[in-house]
């Protein structure tokens, strides 16, 4: 299980990760237009005689030149339409991903939300509050129970361990809450909660951000 806390450096290499995927072939092209122009640059200045530097010679150096463009411009285009395939198939198995996760959610959100309700609006019987986290806690142990089914690719595994921490966050803080815990002990579990839950929707539009670079 993966902290709560999310390690900003962390963000930011992958950020920039993807933004430098989507940069690369113009960092091929640049480079490749950088290296011609120092060639020619270093063939010209060991020539004794610039001026004698014959028509053949020219020919030669542009026909090579051109060539090299013609080849890597069909690399270029082959390897974008490699790269836009995966990112494709990366955007479907995110929607996927959703998909399937807010159908199991739509299963309990109803029940949950109607015992979450009760159970913040009662403060005066306490084995009634009691008897209402007793219920909460078996709802997020089968939710989180069909959410651990959920297989993902590795770029959502984050994601996955953010909301998987949060689901098993509530279902802790709901049993403590049921064996008399310590009410510094239950806000703290109740935090860390809120936190893996933000981060799943911070990471998850992270995602989102940087895929939709190549729509």
């Amino acid at each position: 299980m993966i902290s709560t806390i999310k390690n900003p450096i962390k963000i930011y290499l992958k950020d920039f990760g993807y933004r430098v995927i989507r940069l690369k072939y113009f960092i091929m092209v640049v480079v490749v237009l950088v290296l011609e122009i120092v060639t020619l640059a270093i063939y010209l200045l060991n020539n004794e005689d610039i001026l004698a530097f014959d028509l053949f010679s020219a020919s030669i150096l542009y026909g090579t030149t051109s060539t090299i463009m013609v080849v890597l411009a069909i690399g270029v285009l082959v390897l974008m339409k490699l790269d836009k395939s995966r990112d494709i198939k990366k955007i479907n198995q995110l929607i996927d991903f959703k998909k399937i996760y807010s159908g199991i959610n739509n299963n309990y959100w109803h029940e949950i939300t109607r015992f979450t309700r009760a159970f913040e609006n009662e403060l005066e019987d306490l084995d009634v509050k009691i008897n209402y986290a007793i219920v909460l806690k078996d709802k997020f142990e089968d939710l989180l129970n069909k959410f651990s089914d959920i297989k993902v690719a590795n770029f959502l595994k984050d994601a996955y361990e953010y909301e998987h921490e949060h689901l098993l966050k509530e279902k802790i803080f709901y049993k403590k809450f049921s064996s008399y815990c310590e009410p510094d002990e239950l806000r703290r579990i109740s935090t860390e909660s809120e936190i893996a839950h933000r981060n799943y929707l911070e990471e998850i539009g992270r995602l989102e951000k940087n895929l939709k670079l190549i729509i």
